[in-house]
């Protein structure tokens, strides 16, 4: 059986993981966005990248 302690841990990872993604995926964006998102991409590739950081916060909030 696990303990409680290792089961919060690997939410965190997997929440910390999800948080890298979508940074991973506002920084594709801002890159190579304008195909996708039309010429101005940079606002929308901005505000993913914020999410993305703000998702990782919260999962390293969980660990103290």
């Amino acid at each position: 059986m696990m303990k409680k302690g290792a089961a919060t841990r690997r939410w965190q990872y997997a929440i910390l993981a999800v948080g890298v993604s979508v940074c991973l995926v506002g920084a594709f964006l801002m890159g190579w966005g304008e195909p996708i998102l039309g010429e101005n991409h940079a606002g929308i590739a901005t505000v993913i990248g914020i999410v993305g950081i703000g998702i990782v916060a919260s999962a390293k909030r969980g660990e103290a």
